[in-house]
Order: C-alpha cells, then structure tokens, then sequence
C-alpha cells in the first residue's frame, strides 16, 4: 500500500498593524514629562538660591547722599534690610518646595504611564 503524501498547507503570515501618523497619546505624555521636569529643575534651583540667600544675605544699601537728611549710614536700617531680604528668601524657599510638591509627582505619575504605553 503505498501512502500519500499530503501537501502541507502554508499559514498566512500574520497582519501586523502599522500605524500611520502621529501616536498623540504618547507625544502628550512626553511632552508633559518634558515641562514638569523642568519646573522641577527650576524649582530646586529657586530653593539652592534661597538657601544662599539665608545664608549670604546682600549687604543693604542706603544712598549716601539723601536729599535733606545728614549724611550717616544708620546700622539699624542696614539690619533691618538684611533682615528683610532673608525674609523674602524664606518664602522664595516655601515656593519653591509647593512647586516641587506640585510637579514631581505630576512628572512621576506621566512617566510611568509612557512606560505602560511602550
């Protein structure tokens, strides 16, 4: 008896989709990532400066020569602007720790969703 061979039939090569044009998901997702990483740059910047000026307060200026007042630097003035500008240093410090707060986790959150995506 002899025995037939039977043709192996060839499966058709499966369709890969191929997507046309721009994957708008993605680009929002990195686009957002790009813009809170940069507020978050900037905003520990803003905190090192606030530091600095904590620590390195400017020196006041008081003109030398007001008009119709003596001629005489008063050290009380001088502290008191010192003073201030570390005041002003603080609540540079605070906002710039509320925007951290704000865009890290923005930054994060984004992140991990193109890494879903991909």
């Amino acid at each position: 008896m002899a025995t037939v061979k039977k043709a192996v039939s060839k499966k058709a090569p499966a369709v890969i989709p191929v997507r046309t044009g721009v994957d708008w998901k993605s680009l929002y997702l990195y686009a957002v990532c790009l813009i809170t990483l940069m507020v978050v740059l900037f905003s520990v910047i803003s905190f090192i400066n606030g530091i600095l000026g904590i620590a390195l307060p400017d020196p006041g200026y008081v003109d030398p020569n007001p008009i119709g007042v003596p001629n005489k630097q008063d050290a009380t003035l001088l502290a008191a602007q010192a003073s201030n500008e570390q005041l002003r240093a603080i609540r540079s410090m605070l906002k710039s720790l509320i925007t951290f707060a704000v865009a890290a986790p923005l930054y994060l959150y984004h992140w991990r969703q193109t890494k879903l995506i991909n």
